[in-house]
């Protein structure tokens, strides 16, 4: 990611590039590779954690890293270039989970129907105190208030937060996930994930806009 050395991602084959296994970057990575015709075989993929990766690519030990997060600002206030954007890779759900028992309850369904309508309320009070919220957060987590701030404007810029309801173009995002780490050797078996949602909320969640 230094400018100075790699210009475009395909500078990067048989390079050391640091990933967190299993998450996000793990797939942005698989897929970003897959666009250029090449695997994970193609480079020295290094599993790292957020910490650790950034310890590795500041020092040097690593020549690319895929990551996510404030670690982006933080290299990038290092002088890290960013070569390739998984902006138009990633879906950008993030999945609510709850328990099929709880589900089944009427009273803690409203609950949790309730609970969801204060996740809509946070982060549109979040959109509309973007910089109060990054100040509190900030401080919270222990990350400078400037990143804090960078990253919440440009994931406004990108797509709002938002609670949706259950939607195919989701469950088809998740699909593609399950199925890229299966294909990758990262889960051992392939998974329908269709049955691990639920559209029950659909009205709940309509009804709190």
């Amino acid at each position: 990611m230094r400018a100075a050395i790699y210009k475009k991602f395909t500078d990067l084959k048989g390079k050391k590039i640091g990933y967190v296994k299993a998450t996000t970057a793990h797939y942005f990575l698989i897929k970003m590779l897959a666009q250029e015709g090449l695997t994970l075989k193609d480079v020295n993929a290094v599993a790292l954690t957020i910490p650790d990766g950034l310890s590795a690519f500041t020092r040097g030990d690593l020549d690319a890293w895929a990551t996510y997060g404030y670690a982006i600002q933080q290299a990038q206030k290092d002088g890290a270039k960013v070569l390739k954007s998984a902006k138009n890779i990633l879906s950008g759900n993030f999945t609510i989970v709850a328990a099929p028992s709880a589900i089944a309850d009427p009273n803690k369904k409203a609950a949790i129907a309730d609970f969801l309508c204060r996740i809509q309320k946070s982060q549109d009070w979040q959109a509309s105190h973007i910089e109060a919220w990054s100040k509190n957060y900030g401080k919270a987590i222990g990350v400078d208030e400037t990143l804090v701030l960078k990253e919440a404007k440009e994931g406004l810029k990108q797509r709002r937060s938002q609670v949706l309801p259950v939607s195919q173009q989701a469950i088809a995002s998740q699909q593609d996930v399950a199925d890229t780490f299966y294909r990758a050797g990262v889960i051992p078996t392939k998974v329908d994930v269709k049955p691990l949602w639920d559209g029950s909320f659909t009205n709940a969640i309509n009804k709190c806009k």
